[in-house]
């Protein structure tokens, strides 16, 4: 039996996070007669207030055994972290001292690290993400020979500060999650790690009614879906801003952009725009199979969950073309198509309108594409390789260059 702890900031069906989400559903699809899981993580659920909603101690989710610690907020200064984390996203350089700061004023959980301290003993390997978050960060140093980064890396300003650079070059091995990210860590950030795997994410098929959701929200005609935090960091702004600039200029049109998450994003009043908030499960998988169409709007993706989700359903998707990895898996599935500006997500609105049979090819396309390349036998057997491999004494560790791949993506240059 290995034994395995997944170290991850918030857990929890409730939580609303891909990296979340996927640590939870890799660590409960690992078989368990082969290992033995348990969830190390704190008791906030919201990643702006960390304010430690769950109660402290063990519990049982989904089958597994977790373990929350409260965050403490006696030396943390949010404000500040906040000041540092708004100039980082308007592009200003931060210095290295101020790198630091903003580290050390991130969410912490000091119970989380003395209990890794004192009973690392107890797993043979810590699987860590997402990057950007302090108790990756400070959880990766206490157990580095067994620590896993999984980073869920973004081409953003906080993987460039020199504290996660160092991060992901000490530890025991990088896990990635698709091509373009690998891709991001080798050709921009310069992160050549001998133990890094390109492992993916599963998903599991599911059985979704979209006339049920229709009828649930009392909606009809054609409807555009996103679905993930309400935040500007997503790009959302930009979706409304040109879903509503499309129907002032197409006012013949019958189009509505369904918005279903939560996040500190006020949206403006318009009668075609549906906030539905956050979905339960059921509910969302009807949204995909409801949708015409889904939209990726972010920049910053790593994987991206929600499109794969909608695929599943059969929905064609469009994807921003700036994004490296949403495109990535629009190119290599021809599930949908991509914009880079008002003019051209228009234009793609009325292609998805006008032609209802190809709409409807696209969708097929984007199913077979993660029916093949992300069901969970695959990726879980890539995992147990991984695992073998990051076992092995380091000295008879393959060398960079020689590993990482699989069915040739990393290979690929980027679309």
């Amino acid at each position: 039996m290995r034994r395995l702890a997944f170290v991850v900031p918030r857990y929890g069906p409730e939580v609303l996070g891909g990296a979340e989400t996927f640590a939870r559903h890799l660590a409960e699809h690992l078989p368990g007669d082969e290992f033995e899981v348990t969830v190390l993580t704190t008791c906030a659920r919201d990643l702006v207030t960390w304010h430690n909603e769950y109660p402290a101690g063990e519990s049982r989710v989904g089958g597994l055994r977790v373990w929350r610690f409260p965050v403490d907020h006696h030396r943390r200064d949010a404000h500040l972290f906040q000041r540092l984390t708004d100039r980082a996203n308007r592009g200003e350089p931060l210095s290295l001292e101020e790198q630091s700061v903003w580290l050390e004023n991130a969410a912490h959980s000091p119970a989380l690290y003395h209990h890794i301290a004192y009973h690392g003993d107890d797993y043979d390997l810590l699987i860590l993400l997402p990057y950007l978050f302090g108790t990756t960060i400070y959880a990766s140093t206490i157990w580095p020979d067994k620590s896993l980064i999984c980073p869920c890396l973004h081409d953003e300003a906080y993987a460039y500060f020199a504290n996660v650079r160092a991060m992901l070059h000490s530890v025991r091995g990088l896990m990635f999650i698709s091509a373009p990210e690998q891709i991001l860590a080798e050709n921009k950030l310069g992160i050549y790690h001998p133990a890094a795997r390109l492992v993916g994410v599963g998903l599991d098929p599911f059985e979704a009614n979209g006339q049920r959701f229709r009828h649930k929200f009392g909606l009809s005609g054609p409807l555009l879906l996103y679905a993930g935090r309400l935040d500007p960091s997503k790009n959302v702004l930009e979706l409304i801003s040109h879903f509503i600039a499309y129907r002032r200029a197409h006012p013949d049109r019958s189009l509505k952009l369904v918005l279903a998450g939560s996040g500190p994003l006020s949206l403006p009043g318009h009668p075609d725009l549906v906030p539905l908030g956050f979905l339960a499960d059921q509910d969302l998988k009807d949204a995909y199979a409801a949708a015409t169409l889904f939209c990726q709007p972010s920049l910053v993706e790593s994987f991206s969950l929600v499109l794969m989700e909608a695929w599943l359903a059969g929905t064609p998707a469009l994807v921003h073309g700036h994004c490296p990895v949403t495109r990535y898996h629009v190119s290599q599935s021809n599930g949908g198509l991509y914009f880079a500006s008002a003019a051209e997500f228009a234009a793609a609105l009325d292609w998805f309108l006008d032609h209802p049979h190809a709409r409807a090819q696209m969708g097929k396309l984007g199913r077979a594409y993660v029916e093949h390349r992300f069901n969970w036998p695959e990726i879980l057997e890539r995992l147990a390789q991984a695992i073998d491999f990051w076992s092995l004494p380091q000295g008879l560790q393959q060398k960079p260059g020689t590993s990482g791949q699989f069915c040739g993506e990393a290979n690929e240059s980027q679309p």
